[in-house]
């Protein structure tokens, strides 16, 4: 530091702008850490929607060598398609499932750079109270040193005199 303090009024709104930049921080933190609660439950509906399609795959294959196997011959085709209608969709919903996956990593990113950033603005906000206090005792100290010089000046001429 040079050693020369802003006067209080500077201080205070150097002061005033961190404090606006730390709560644009915490509304940054508040929306991030809202994109990662979404990513998640994105991530886990897509899971569930897979355990459900596998379930629904392994069913029909229970079904095919158990209730259907009398009427296999007449269902056959019908039973593959719903086969390879129901690989299809777990096809898919694997593939958006490591698009969802990128998406919860970059959402958590980004949150943990908005934590980082929010960490930096409460640390220059905390430099800035500590500027204004410094400004404040400096300002207190000349004016008691102005006080000071005002008592020894009234003092001179009467002990002169």
């Amino acid at each position: 530091m040079s050693g020369v303090l802003p006067t209080i009024s500077e201080a205070r709104q150097l002061q005033r702008l961190r404090t606006l930049r730390v709560q644009r921080a915490r509304e940054e933190c508040a929306r991030a850490a809202a994109a990662v609660v979404q990513a998640e439950q994105a991530v886990a509906e897509r899971q569930r929607a897979i355990e459900r399609s596998q379930r629904a795959l392994k069913e029909l294959a229970d079904a095919v060598v158990s209730t259907l196997a009398p009427r296999m011959p007449r269902w056959c085709d019908v039973v593959a398609a719903q086969r390879d209608r129901l690989a299809d969709r777990i096809e898919r919903d694997e593939d958006a499932l490591i698009s969802d996956e990128q998406a919860l990593e970059l959402a958590q990113e980004k949150s943990q750079q908005a934590r980082a950033e929010l960490t930096r603005a409460l640390a220059r906000e905390d430099a800035a109270q500590g500027l204004t206090r410094s400004a404040k005792r400096a300002r207190a100290h000349a004016i008691d040193r102005r006080i000071e010089l005002e008592v020894e000046e009234v003092r001179r001429p009467a002990a002169h005199a």
